[in-house]
């Protein structure tokens, strides 16, 4: 089966910005162009995710680069590229062959600078998508930090986000802060990248009942691909120091570089995560959600642990393999690796 596909989540713009990775080249990323033109992308949604950059004055010129830089790609590559920012834009982009619709996120809302009206010159930069905090910030508490929920002025932000049409992202937010924006957003929201934590125990992961809340609120969930999201055994392996690694970035004592040999060294002997407990996870939450709340969260060059025999976005085929494997049928996939997710974001951007 041949599908189109639409992925909530990259942190690719990152390694570009970073440490220069090359768009261009077949193996540097595991989001590039070539992959994306051997793999029928139609639409891939870009993270800027900011933390600790150290090349900017500050996490809001460090996001508007980012921007910059996705601007830039999508320049150079115009031939493919198109950003979308309406469902006026949208709906073309991914019915035009041969081309790749870009929407830009903001993982972390530390680039507002603790102001909630910061979002609107971001919007006007093209960003459709707020993960709300990777760490706690001023407006939420995370998985990663004290767990607490939404500050007030957190509150404030979501209704903001409503506002303008911008997703609310609840990926890595703490279970309190889930159930505050669940509370009080008024439009469907999304878990970009998120795996079920009924299979694997990482709380980063969704519980059966957020699973159920996001579905009957016409939500929707991507599926992650990370090792540690997937596998149990891998996720306990990668818990004996990613407590140790998030106390180091926080308190600067350490840099990603270091955090990746730590974990490399860690789990370097490993095996990642078989292509079939991914879809053990995928099966689980169409079970507990139905089949409309499930699409595609990659996490590309987020992770360093894909499932077996992925190398990047020009593998997502072996995962369509491994569902009609596993009995899923070709109407239901089709919805996951695509339909659901232009269905999501059809009704959330506004039409001009």
């Amino acid at each position: 089966m041949k599908l189109k596909f639409f992925d909530l989540h990259c942190d690719t713009i990152q390694k570009i910005v970073e440490k220069g990775c090359d768009f261009d080249a077949a193996s540097e990323l595991h989001l590039n162009l070539p992959g994306i033109l051997s793999s029928n992308l139609s639409a891939q949604v870009f993270a800027c995710f900011i933390y600790d950059s150290g090349r900017f004055a500050d996490p809001f010129d460090a996001c508007n680069a980012y921007i910059d830089a996705i601007e830039e790609l999508i320049h150079t590559h115009k031939d493919r590229l198109i950003l979308a920012t309406s469902s006026k834009t949208l709906a073309p982009a991914l019915e035009s062959k041969g081309k790749t619709a870009v929407i830009i996120a903001i993982e972390g809302a530390t680039p507002l600078m603790g102001k909630v009206e910061m979002l609107e010159h971001f919007y006007r930069r093209g960003v459709r998508l707020l993960t709300i905090a990777w760490d706690d910030n001023e407006f939420c508490g995370t998985v990663f930090g004290n767990n607490s929920g939404l500050t007030p002025l957190g509150e404030h932000l979501v209704r903001y986000c409503n506002a303008l049409g911008v997703a609310v992202d609840v990926s890595h937010a703490s279970d309190k802060a889930f159930y505050d924006i669940a509370a009080i957003t008024k439009i469907p929201f999304l878990a970009s990248h998120s795996n079920a934590r009924k299979i694997c125990p990482n709380n980063r992961n969704l519980t059966d009942d957020m699973i159920r809340i996001i579905a009957q609120r016409g939500g929707l969930i991507g599926l992650v691909f990370g090792s540690g999201f997937i596998s149990p055994k891998y996720y306990q392996h990668e818990r004996v120091n990613r407590d140790r690694i998030i106390k180091g970035l926080k308190d600067k004592t350490m840099t990603f570089k270091d955090a990746g040999e730590i974990s490399q060294k860690a789990l370097g002997g490993l095996k990642n995560a078989p292509i079939s407990l991914l879809v053990e996870h995928a099966k689980h939450m169409i079970h507990v959600g139905g089949e409309d709340c499930l699409g595609l969260g990659s996490d590309f060059d987020g992770v360093d642990s894909l499932p077996q025999g992925m190398a990047g976005v020009q593998s997502l085929q072996l995962l369509v393999m491994e569902m009609e494997k596993q009995g899923i049928p070709s109407r239901v996939i089709e919805k996951i690796c695509y339909q659901n997710s232009y269905r999501f974001f059809n009704r959330i951007l506004k039409e001009n």
